[in-house]
C-alpha cells in the first residue's frame, strides 16, 4: 500500500503542462478511452465541455488519477482555458488546418476535440493557436474521438522527445540489471 501511495505521489509530481479538451460529446465510451489516454501521458487536465454524462468505465481507474473538470458551455469553456494558462489546440477537419506531421504545437497546449457529429464550434476554431487535422487516406474523412485524441497526444510528446524536452522519456519502463522490464515485472501493473 506504501508503494502504491509513493507511485501515485510521483506521478502527480510528473504530470506535463498539457490538457485535453472534449466538445460535447455524444458517445459516453469516448469520454472514458480520452480520460484513459490522458492518464496515460500524465495529462495535467481534461476538460469536458457540454453537460453530458460520460462512461467512467473506459476509463479503467485512471479517472481516479486524472483531474477531470467539466464545464456547461463554450463561455465556460474560454474561461477555464485563460486561466489555467492554456494554448488551444484544435483537432479539426478545417481549411485552416495543418498536417499533424508537420504541426508545431504551443507551449502548455490544450487539445480540443470536437463532437462526433458537427465537430468544434467555428468561433472555438478561430480562437486556436493551431489547427491540426490527421492525415487519412481512407474513404471515411473522420476518426473516433478517443483514437483523434490519443494520436495528437503521442504526437505531441514525440515532438517533444525529439528535442529533448521530455520528462520521464522511459514512459513508465523500468530498469532492472540494464534490462527495460515490461508489464508483468510490475507487481502494481494492471493491464
Amino acid at each position: 500500500m506504501e508503494r502504491r501511495q509513493r507511485r501515485r505521489e510521483e506521478y502527480r509530481r510528473g504530470l506535463r503542462p498539457l490538457a485535453v479538451a472534449a466538445w460535447n460529446i455524444t458517445k459516453e465510451h469516448n469520454v472514458g478511452s480520452l480520460v484513459r489516454t490522458a492518464h496515460a501521458v500524465a495529462a495535467e487536465e481534461v476538460v469536458l465541455v457540454g453537460e453530458r454524462d460520460w462512461n467512467v468505465e473506459a476509463a479503467r481507474t485512471a479517472e481516479l488519477f486524472t483531474t477531470i473538470s467539466q464545464v456547461p458551455d463554450q463561455e465556460a469553456f474560454r474561461r477555464h482555458i485563460a486561466a489555467a494558462g492554456w494554448n488551444l489546440v484544435a483537432v479539426e477537419l478545417h481549411e485552416r488546418a495543418v498536417n499533424l506531421f508537420e504541426a508545431e504545437y504551443p507551449e502548455r497546449p490544450c487539445f480540443l476535440l470536437g463532437a462526433e457529429l458537427g465537430g468544434i464550434p467555428e468561433d472555438l476554431v478561430e480562437d486556436a493557436k493551431i489547427v491540426v487535422q490527421i492525415p487519412q487516406w481512407g474513404l471515411v474523412p473522420s476518426l473516433n474521438l478517443a483514437v483523434a485524441g490519443s494520436i495528437v497526444l503521442y504526437d505531441y510528446l514525440a515532438k517533444l522527445f525529439k528535442r529533448g524536452a521530455l520528462a520521464r522519456p522511459e514512459g513508465g519502463l523500468s530498469s532492472i540489471g540494464g534490462d527495460l522490464a515490461g508489464p508483468g515485472d510490475d507487481p502494481d501493473h494492471t493491464a
